[in-house]
Order: structure tokens, then sequence, then C-alpha cells
């Protein structure tokens, strides 16, 4: 029963309080004051963008090259028995 008395004790207390006065128009302009800000942080990852995809591109460019002179591992299995003459 104690426990239920505070409660009802804060619920009045909370019933007393004032609501707080304030603009909307502040928090929007800080919210647009703040993307004004923003946009320079693009700039560096659109750049950092660029240049990953830059080296992606040449990795993927030098790996298809290493593929194609690549030989099958079955080939070179019977690389040897070809020297040897079956007839």
């Amino acid at each position: 029963m104690d426990t239920l008395k505070a409660i009802e004790k804060l619920a009045g207390k909370a019933r007393e309080e004032e609501i707080p006065a304030f603009g909307v128009a502040e928090r929007i302009s800080l919210r647009l004051r703040t993307e004004e800000k923003g946009n320079v942080g693009f700039v560096v990852f659109d750049v950092f963008a660029s240049i990953s995809a830059l080296a992606a591109s040449v990795v993927v460019y030098f790996s298809i090259g290493v593929l194609r002179s690549l030989s099958s591992p079955l080939m070179q299995f019977f690389t040897p028995l070809q020297e040897v003459r079956l007839w």
C-alpha cells in the first residue's frame, strides 16, 4: 500500500507541473542549420566511394586476366601423359 500511495503522490505532483511553452520555429530553424553543414560530409563520402569503385574495377580487371591465363587443373594433371605414345 505504501508504494501505491507514493505513486499517487507522484501523479498529483506531476499534475501540478506546468507544461513548458516552446516554439516549433526554433526547432525547425535548428534542423535547417544542421542540414546545411551536413552536406560537406557527403562530398567526402562521394570521393571515397569513387576511389573505392576505381580500385575495385582495377582489381576485377586484373583478376579476369589472371583467370584467363590459368589452365584447368585437370589439364595440368594430364599434361605429362600427352608425351607418352599409346600405340
